[in-house]
């Protein structure tokens, strides 16, 4: 299929370049099952916008996206970050009033249509313009609505929750279908990690953070052992440099984030309970990697474990460790 690409002249603007991580080429037209196109933002347009506005938009669109997407197994995270990245947060001539068309759909909607010039790709990377028909609606949650009857279509069954274990999955199915950049995920992904889009993948709630202020002869070893967490885990948390874990008195660390959900739980089963008295059997979910100055005896307490229990998880015949070795840990 030929490549499409509305022209900058709409008003279309490079959702990513305030991320600094280059613009989305042209991009695909999709659906040939349904007749349905997009079109996407052109690569020579540069559009910088604050977070602040970022977040507005977000907003906006977020709560409808949850709903639509937990109602039809889909990622609400990967729908919001195809609307920013399709429409440029909002700002392209499509996307904005009285268009309302967030993903670049071709044809019309309950009759209703916008013109534009759009770009050509006759498959040797020679342009040519014409004008074509665009869906217009009457507010974002008919393009939301429109998306998800588009994703509902089984030539888009592998971005479905089903079928995608995690939002990745999810974005690399669609990228050489939905799009045909090869780094159209990247973009996708980039924009959902750099945004925590994955919230709008769990029931409403909010984010409780866990915050430490760090006083002097503090260590980033001794504030996760403090808290019982990993060192890597506060190191990701803050952006700390991982090969000096460099802090300072005064400065204010995340510890961890927990999401708590505000929607009312669904009633619970009726069943009889029993006691069951046998201890829990521990797991080895996380991983620890070894930093100069650790030892067997350290990494142990850090995660409530033994040394002799460290030992027998990770298949280790000495104390011996070395830096960089990765271990796992409770």
């Amino acid at each position: 299929m030929r490549r499409k690409q509305l022209l900058a002249g709409t008003g279309t603007v490079a959702a990513l370049s305030s991320l600094g991580i280059g613009v989305l080429g042209a991009v695909r037209g999709h659906a040939e099952a349904t007749g349905q196109v997009t079109a996407a933002p052109p690569s020579s347009t540069v559009f910088t916008d604050p977070d602040q506005t970022h977040s507005q938009f977000i907003k906006t669109i977020g709560e409808s996206a949850r709903d639509l997407a937990n109602k039809n197994d889909l990622y609400a995270s990967v729908m919001i970050a195809q609307a920013i990245l399709e429409s440029s947060w909002g700002q392209s001539g499509l996307a904005a009033a009285p268009n309302y068309n967030l993903f670049g759909i071709k044809g019309s909607f309950n009759n209703q249509s916008v013109n534009m010039a759009t770009q050509e790709d006759d498959g040797t990377g020679k342009r040519y313009t014409i004008n074509a028909g665009f869906r217009k609606y009457d507010n974002y949650t008919q393009s939301l609505q429109d998306y998800v009857t588009l994703l509902n279509h089984s030539m888009y069954a592998g971005a479905h929750k089903k079928n995608a274990a995690t939002y990745q999955d999810a974005t690399k199915f669609l990228t050489g279908r939905y799009a045909t950049a090869t780094d159209y995920n990247t973009h996708l992904n980039t924009l959902i990690e750099r945004y925590h889009l994955t919230d709008y993948d769990k029931p409403a709630g909010k984010l409780v953070v866990t915050t430490y202020t760090v006083k002097a002869g503090d260590s980033v070893a001794g504030i996760a052992a403090q808290y019982g967490v990993s060192m890597s885990q506060i190191v990701s948390l803050n952006n700390l440099d991982a090969s000096t874990m460099t802090i300072y008195p005064g400065q204010v660390l995340k510890i961890k984030e927990q999401y708590v959900q505000t929607q009312p739980a669904a009633p619970a089963a009726t069943t009889q309970t029993t006691t069951n008295t046998t201890p829990a059997k521990p797991t080895y979910d996380h991983s620890h990697t070894v930093v100069a100055g650790d030892s067997l005896a350290s990494i142990a307490k850090q995660y409530k474990m033994t040394t002799d229990e460290l030992k027998s998880v990770n298949d280790l015949q000495s104390n011996l460790i070395l830096v960089g070795q990765t271990l796992k840990v409770r």
